[in-house]
This record gives C-alpha cells, sequence and structure tokens, in this order.
C-alpha cells in the first residue's frame, strides 16, 4: 500500500465499517437512519483517502532544513569570494535551460549586458574581457519558475496572476500580489509574506526568497535580464522593485 499515513489508513476502515453498516441496515434490519449513518461514513471515508494523496512526500521539516543549507552554501561561497555585485537575474534563454542569477565577479559600477546564452557552468564567461566573468547558479527561484504551468506573458496582469498562483496556491507563503509596471521598473507588492528572509552576505546580492522568485519568474516572463533594485518590508507588506534590463 502506497500510502501509509493516518489519513489513508482512517478512510480505509471507515470505507470498510462504513460499506458493511449501510448494506446490514439497508437489507437486514431495514433502518433507514442506521443506513444513512454508514453513507456518511463512506463519504468521510472518500475525504480521508483524497487527504492522504495530497499530503506531500517530504514533510514541511525535511523542505526547510534543505532550504536553509542551500541558502547557507551559496552564502558561504559568495561571502568567501567577497562579492558584492548585484544579481543578474536572467531568464532560461540566457541562462541554459531554466532560469538562473548571474553574479559578476567584477563590477565598475554598471552591469553587464548579457546578449547571448551563457555556458552551463558554475564559473561562465559572458564577454571577451578577463574581468568579464561571473558565478552562474541556481536560486529558489529557478525551482519556484517550473512550478508554474505555463510560462507567464510579459503582462502586469499575468505576472500578478502567476505570482498569486505561485506564492499563494502552490506554495502557500502569502496572501496575494500586485504588480505595478513603470518604464523599465516593476514594483510587486505581496500581502502578508510567510517567508523570512535572513541576514546572510548573500542577501545583499541576491536577495531575500522572495524577492528572488519573482525575479526570475519577472525574467521568465519578459524574456529579459532581472535586478533587485530595492526590497523592504512594512506593516505585514513586502516590497520589492525590479529593474528590466536590456
Amino acid at each position: 500500500m502506497k500510502n501509509r499515513n493516518i489519513y489513508t489508513w482512517a478512510g480505509l476502515s471507515l470505507l470498510i465499517a462504513g460499506g458493511l453498516t449501510s448494506l446490514s441496515a439497508y437489507f437486514v434490519f431495514h433502518l433507514i437512519w442506521l443506513t444513512a449513518l454508514g453513507i456518511c461514513m463512506l463519504i468521510l471515508s472518500f475525504i480521508l483517502i483524497a487527504l492522504g494523496k495530497a499530503i506531500p512526500k517530504l514533510p514541511p521539516e525535511v523542505c526547510s532544513l534543505l532550504l536553509e543549507t542551500g541558502i547557507d552554501n551559496i552564502a558561504t561561497l559568495i561571502e568567501e569570494l567577497g562579492i558584492k555585485s548585484k544579481a543578474i537575474y536572467l531568464p532560461s534563454s540566457l541562462a541554459s535551460k531554466y532560469p538562473r542569477a548571474f553574479i559578476p565577479l567584477h563590477s565598475n559600477g554598471s552591469r553587464p549586458e548579457i546578449t547571448k546564452a551563457l555556458p552551463q557552468r558554475l564559473i561562465a564567461r559572458y564577454g571577451s574581457s578577463p574581468e568579464d566573468i561571473g558565478l552562474l547558479i541556481t536560486t529558489i527561484g529557478s525551482t519556484a519558475t517550473g512550478m508554474l504551468e505555463s510560462k507567464p506573458g510579459a503582462t502586469p496582469d499575468e505576472l500578478e496572476s502567476a505570482l498569486t498562483s505561485l506564492f499563494t496556491g502552490r506554495l502557500g507563503v502569502a496572501d496575494s500580489t500586485r504588480v505595478v509596471c513603470q518604464n523599465n521598473h516593476i514594483k510587486v507588492e505581496i500581502h502578508k509574506p510567510r517567508l523570512e528572509n535572513g541576514a546572510s552576505w548573500s542577501h545583499q546580492c541576491l536577495g531575500g526568497p522572495l524577492a528572488t522568485m519573482v525575479a526570475s519568474v519577472a525574467a521568465e516572463a519578459w524574456n529579459k535580464p532581472m535586478t533587485i533594485s530595492q526590497e523592504e518590508q512594512v506593516d505585514g507588506k513586502y516590497y520589492v522593485e525590479l529593474e528590466v534590463g536590456k
């Protein structure tokens, strides 16, 4: 038996008990009220079995452990290299297969322009100069973008719908989102976030987990590089502002 959890076992028990009760009450004892009780037990059994199938294979504690481990490893790598450059979130067309974050190892105050797909390596080169190299890493946003049923369009309404579906429906980390676009900036307002940012060294490069997911989804939707220019949490709302690249 595949789903051996408490909901499945309780559902199967009610299914057997309800079946026996309703059949014997209707055909043997001819008691309507007992037949109705048996039918109610059958209905409850179907609900419990459905809940048993809906339980994730990994407990939330294990998922949280894996998430924290991945973030700590990335933070350690960035801290050891002393990188302070802002990450550039690339769509799958520029990052090979799926959205990723690119962190330039050298920064002269200007954001590098990435016009062609980078090689699928940790240390990738984006230009001809010896200093045109950086780290191409997979982030939380890379995985979260893959949870979307389809690629969102490059409009505020479609991006808002995709983020709400992801944060509220799939992940349960926020209540809703609101998206506003102004020139080459995208402003996202997340209501009642339930995911903490932390305070690691990598935060100044990559941004918080929610901002990372917003940037990755927006990069894939617009098919353009994105940079997190600002993020803050005020009065139960989390604000993320993205700068759209060329």
